[in-house]
């Protein structure tokens, strides 16, 4: 299976790492497994039971998930490429069966054939 690709939106108590540090994640039944891109040491895995909302949004030309975590917040984005894999999907799948993701839509309209229009609106 491929790994997803996560760039992190903000600091926070999960990733270490400033705006924009990359993360491989391997999406597990029960948690994701999260190595940094710039030191393979750092990795950091994260259950789906952390997760209490979600919510999709668009800025900057970018699909982010804003995410309340137990402990801090994590909001991250992705390449298109990598929301529409099988291990994006997954992700998607399991945060949302361990909290509703809201705002749906917004990555339909990212994923979907005329995604360029909802870019720019």
């Amino acid at each position: 299976m491929d790994n997803f690709l996560l760039m992190v939106g903000d600091e926070n108590s999960y990733l270490p790492g400033k705006t924009w540090s990359k993360y491989d994640v391997e999406v597990l039944d029960d948690k994701m497994i999260c190595q940094s891109k710039k030191d393979s040491s750092v990795k950091v895995e994260i259950p789906y039971t952390d997760f209490v909302t979600a919510e999709f949004g668009i800025g900057s030309g970018n699909l982010w998930l804003q995410c309340r975590l137990k402990r801090d917040q994590l909001v991250f984005c992705s390449p298109r490429k990598s929301w529409k894999s099988d291990a994006g999907k997954k992700l998607i799948e399991k945060i949302d069966s361990a909290t509703k993701i809201s705002a749906m839509k917004e990555y339909n309209h990212y994923t979907g054939k005329l995604f360029f229009f909802y870019m720019f609106k």
